[in-house]
């Protein structure tokens, strides 16, 4: 049975503003899986929108939706879509607005929790989950409502591999029951054993294809631009004895039992799974997070103290919109190099350096995901930072601005700058000198392989 069909639909944000959509054409029916991939920006999630029926800008052509159609949507950034403080309240809000008899709410909430892999306590606090578990949160949510079409925007980017493995045995599970699905991914091989139907979005065309490795974001970035020479300068930029972390109230959340360090010019990674703590290591190096007892742990020579730093430490969010408020992009860029007093020429010059300088008069509020976090990325790369510490920043990258965003790395190294990133994979990448893993409650340090050779 057919769900929904856009027919030749054409769509945009302004007169002034390139078309997003280009006389579009897509059929959707029951017990269809179909995954849209696309180059970062192309207007993925603004399709994923329009099928939700959450745009109301006026579009050209034709929509027809099934009359009774119930549509459930998941964005890239679920914490935009989170409303209650309880796990248990995020996912009975919908059936509260139906009126659903609370009695009937109880085993409907429970059923769409397990259904996710999510066994946690309705009381729990929302604000105590990862990112990944909040995606999977607000997946229950929608099921919660038993939607005919599902739609899905960034999963795998997301979640950690089991929760992508959890995550496909429910998506199986839904289409055998009739439900259709749309997932919007760069990484559609994670998804090749439920997509029937795959669509590229470039240029405003969305055109049907077959699915190859090639389309892929590559694990090793292409050649773009002449990369520096990395140089490994040696200097310890921040430094931890043995400790346990963990939170007032709570138990440990993690152990490191034989510290770590960071030196200047080296690219290290920190992997683990959803929830087991990456996030929160990363603020209390940048000292914007205080755990139950004051850790042995100092950073250029300084025990972390929020504001102590200057330019010399730049953290990027998980979440990058929380750290663009600027109504441009290159002024967004020129803000923290006016604040600490440095040359905002910078910003121009890397706008242009990166290929991006057609985006220097756009809200930054207005870019995907994956071209927010590459300006986030940016503004704190002209600071040219002692020490950076970035969470989980490739997410929502195609093959192109990953090559950007190693660009940019590779380069800060070479100035002696020590990156720390998190990810919920190993990263294999020529760039990268060591891994810190973050599993089972224990942070140390594992051997990784690049490709190359061994190094750890």
């Amino acid at each position: 049975m057919k769900l929904l069909a856009l027919e030749g639909v054409s769509f945009n944000y302004g007169s002034q503003l390139p078309t997003v959509l280009q006389e579009v054409n897509l059929a959707i029916g029951t017990g269809q899986c179909h995954c849209v991939s696309g180059p970062t920006g192309s207007g993925k999630s603004s399709l994923l929108n329009l099928l939700a029926g959450v745009l109301n800008r006026p579009h050209e052509g034709h929509i027809w939706r099934y009359p009774q159609l119930v549509t459930g949507l998941v964005m890239q950034d679920p914490q935009t879509q989170l409303l209650r403080q309880t796990v248990g309240a995020e996912v009975a809000f919908a059936l509260e607005n139906l009126g659903i008899p609370a009695e009937q709410m109880l085993p409907k909430v429970q059923l769409a929790l397990r259904r996710v892999g999510l066994y946690l306590r309705l009381d729990t606090q929302v604000s105590t989950l990862s990112l990944g578990q909040k995606y999977r949160l607000m997946i229950a949510a929608q099921l919660v409502c038993e939607p005919h079409l599902l739609l899905l925007d960034e999963p795998w980017a997301q979640l950690d591999d089991h929760g992508v493995s959890e995550l496909l045995v429910v998506l199986r599970n839904l289409i055998q029951d009739g439900m259709a699905l749309v997932l919007v991914e760069h990484n559609a091989s994670a998804f090749a054993e439920i997509i029937q139907h795959y669509w590229q979005l470039e240029a405003g065309k969305l055109s049907e294809g077959i699915y190859t490795v090639t389309d892929a974001p590559q694990t090793e970035a292409p050649a773009w631009r002449n990369q520096p020479k990395f140089e490994h300068l040696g200097k310890v930029l921040v430094s931890a004895e043995a400790f346990e972390f963990g939170f007032d109230a709570c138990p440990t959340l993690f152990a490191c039992p034989q510290g770590f360090q960071l030196q200047a010019g080296e690219i290290v990674t920190l992997v683990g799974d959803n929830g087991s703590g990456k996030t929160s290591l990363l603020k209390t190096i940048a000292g914007v997070l205080s755990s139950r007892q004051r850790l042995p742990l100092k950073v250029l020579g300084r025990r972390p103290k929020l504001g102590i730093y200057g330019a010399e430490l730049g953290l990027l969010m998980q979440r990058p919109s929380r750290q663009l408020f600027e109504t441009s992009v290159l002024a967004e860029m020129q803000f923290s190099l006016r604040r600490f007093e440095l040359p905002k020429e910078r910003a121009a010059q890397m706008l242009d350096e990166l290929d991006l300088f057609s985006l220097a008069q756009l809200s930054p509020h207005k870019l995907s995901y994956g071209q927010q976090h590459l300006i986030a990325l940016a503004s704190l790369a002209c600071l040219r930072p002692k020490v950076l510490l970035l969470d989980d920043p490739l997410a929502g990258m195609d093959k192109h601005y990953y090559g950007k965003v190693w660009y940019l790395l590779k380069r800060l190294s070479s100035q002696g700058c020590a990156i720390l990133l998190s990810s919920h994979r190993s990263i294999e990448h020529s760039a990268v000198s060591r891994q810190l893993s973050l599993r089972n409650g224990l942070l140390v340090e594992e051997l990784i392989e690049t490709g190359e050779r061994y190094v750890g």
